[in-house]
C-alpha cells in the first residue's frame, strides 16, 4: 500500500485505471500475488508485513537520538513510510515523509485514515491524558479528576467537547 505521493500520481492519463486512486488494500494484494503468482509463496501478512516493520524499526533506530533531542514529555509525530517490492518480493524502503498526506483521495484511504488517526490518539493522547474509563453496559464514564493545581479553581467534572 502506498499512502503518499499522490499528489503527483493523479496527474498520469493511467491515474485510478487499475485500481481506486491506484492503491491496494493487503487483502487485494495478496488477492493478485495469488492469481498472478500463484507459485511465489509469498504472504502479504507473514512476508511482506514483516519486512515493512523490520525497514520501520531499523530507520527509527538509525535516528533515535535526533527525534527528540530535548526529551520532552507528551509530543508525537506521524511518519509515512514508502515501500517498493522487488521481482523477488523483497521489500525496499523508498523514503520516509515527515509530513504524509492524509487527505482521504481513495476509497480505501477513506476507511484507513479516520482508523489510523483514531488509533494515534488512542495510544498518544488518550495515554497522556486519560479522561474516560469504560463503565457498565460499554458507556464511557468520566473518571474523577484530581486537582493538583495550586490554584483554588475548581475541577470540571465534564470532558471538553474535541
Amino acid at each position: 500500500m502506498h499512502l503518499t505521493n499522490n499528489a503527483v500520481q493523479k496527474y498520469s492519463e493511467n491515474y485510478g485505471s487499475f485500481e481506486d486512486g491506484n492503491q491496494l488494500s493487503y487483502k487485494r494484494l495478496q488477492q493478485i500475488l495469488n492469481e498472478q503468482y500463484p507459485d511465489c509463496g509469498v504472504s502479504v501478512y507473514e512476508n511482506l508485513v514483516p519486512q515493512m516493520k523490520d525497514l520501520i524499526i531499523k530507520s527509527m533506530s538509525a535516528v533515535r537520538k535526533k527525534l527528540d533531542p530535548y526529551k520532552r514529555k507528551h509530543t508525537f509525530e506521524m511518519f509515512g513510510y514508502d515501500f517498493i517490492l522487488d521481482e523477488d518480493f523483497n521489500v525496499w524502503l523508498i523514503e520516509v515523509n515527515t509530513n504524509p498526506c492524509i487527505k482521504e483521495s481513495s476509497n480505501l484511504l477513506k476507511i484507513l485514515i479516520p482508523r489510523m488517526i483514531e488509533d494515534m490518539m488512542r495510544i498518544t493522547v488518550d495515554r497522556a491524558f486519560p479522561r474516560f474509563k469504560k463503565g457498565g453496559g460499554g458507556k464511557s464514564t468520566v473518571k474523577k479528576a484530581t486537582n493538583t493545581s495550586t490554584t483554588s479553581s475548581p475541577v470540571k467534572k465534564t470532558p471538553a467537547k474535541l
